[in-house]
């Protein structure tokens, strides 16, 4: 049971969360992808705790088959091409891969896979207290989690999370690569207390910032009718530099010794600094809205969001969300509005079969 026992407990998560999952709603941009106007209707209604009648829910759902107007179910191979349509397009499918790119430069798989070597590296010679100290990481990471997803992450936003928490990791990881540069092999001493605590307030940072926000910020940021390869070329992305630092990670060990510590630390804050100037703040719009952020101005908004951020622009400002998303609406009984709506109504008759007299309210094409 030694080996088995650690198994079986990872395995408990995975069947709450399936079981769990049972009771949810489809996603309502799923269901509109595939037609589904009532289900989907009815899942934003259970969402936002209000009637499927109610105004804000037929806007919501009005907006978001807009978005898909002429983008149903496009096949894998022709979202992958379709990534390059546009550099607005294009910057927005690679943002979630150079996410988590940086995500695993933080060197948290460093720690999670070689950290009895590193506490020995700072002065542990008890296998055992290398391996309680391990443990304590791990429980360290796993309260963490919980309070991040629950508070931190809504909160704070996708933007400061990232920064602020590249910004800690960061220093954690200097001071960590110093303590082991200025006292190699020394043994235990007051020092080592203090880089043991370095190595879990750098646990308690990646949790907080580069742990699990790049993955909702890549969905965020990720057009909606390319969503599916977007991120699955940035879920790929995590599993192949995910494997890179575990093989890397030893010979760097080896070779650089402490060096190893401060490469993450510089990446850190490179990542910091990446998010500080080029990610603008996604936090409390709706999917369908994304797009307008990425149109214009994007490093002023970034900037105009980032913390101090506007002591760089003066008197600069970007052009509001509002008055993009204004510019992009068609004026009611326009000729353009005429013209798309019967180009998607012989699309739908071709993609999408009716579901009876019931949800016709829904199958009509909408021109937000």
């Amino acid at each position: 049971m030694q080996w088995r026992l650690p198994i079986i407990v990872q395995i408990v998560p995975g069947a709450l969360f399936l079981f769990f999952m049972l009771f949810q709603p489809e996603s309502p941009r799923w269901l509109v992808e595939r037609g589904r106007y009532e289900e989907a209707a009815a899942a934003l209604g259970y969402i936002a705790s209000k009637n499927q009648d109610d105004a804000a829910v037929v806007l919501t759902l009005s907006e978001i088959r807009a978005d898909f107007i002429g983008k149903h179910k496009l096949p894998l191979l022709t979202q992958f091409r379709k990534m390059g349509e546009s550099k607005i397009i294009l910057l927005r499918c690679i943002i979630p891969s150079i996410a988590t790119f940086f995500q695993q430069w933080s060197g948290t798989n460093a720690i999670n896979y070689y950290a009895p070597q590193i506490f020995a590296g700072l002065g542990f010679s008890s296998v055992s207290l290398e391996l309680f100290a391990t443990g304590i990481y791990g429980v360290v990471k796993f309260v963490m989690t919980l309070i991040t997803l629950a508070f931190v992450i809504e909160s704070w936003g996708r933007k400061r999370t990232l920064i602020y928490g590249g910004l800690a990791q960061g220093l954690m990881m200097l001071w960590i690569g110093g303590y082991a540069g200025a006292h190699p092999n020394q043994g235990v001493v007051a020092g080592t207390y203090v880089s043991v605590v370095a190595v879990y307030l750098f646990g308690i940072s990646f949790c907080l910032g580069w742990g699990f926000t790049p993955l909702v910020l890549g969905s965020e940021v990720a057009p909606g009718h390319l969503r599916t390869a977007v991120m699955s070329l940035a879920t790929a992305n995590t599993w192949l530099f995910t494997y890179v630092i575990a093989q890397v990670t030893p010979i760097m060990l080896d070779h650089i010794t402490y060096g190893t510590y401060l490469v993450f630390g510089v990446a850190s804050f490179i990542m910091a600094v990446w998010v500080y100037i080029f990610i603008p703040e996604t936090t409390g719009y709706p999917l369908e809205d994304i797009k307008y952020l990425f149109e214009r101005d994007i490093i002023i908004r970034s900037l105009e969001d980032a913390p101090l951020g506007r002591i760089f622009l003066g008197k600069r400002r970007a052009v509001p969300v509002e008055e993009l998303k204004a510019a992009d609406t068609l004026p009611v009984n326009s000729p353009k509005e005429i013209s798309e709506e019967s180009r998607l109504e012989d699309a739908s008759a071709q993609s999408h079969s009716l579901r009876g007299s019931n949800s016709q309210r829904w199958e009509d094409p909408l021109i937000i």
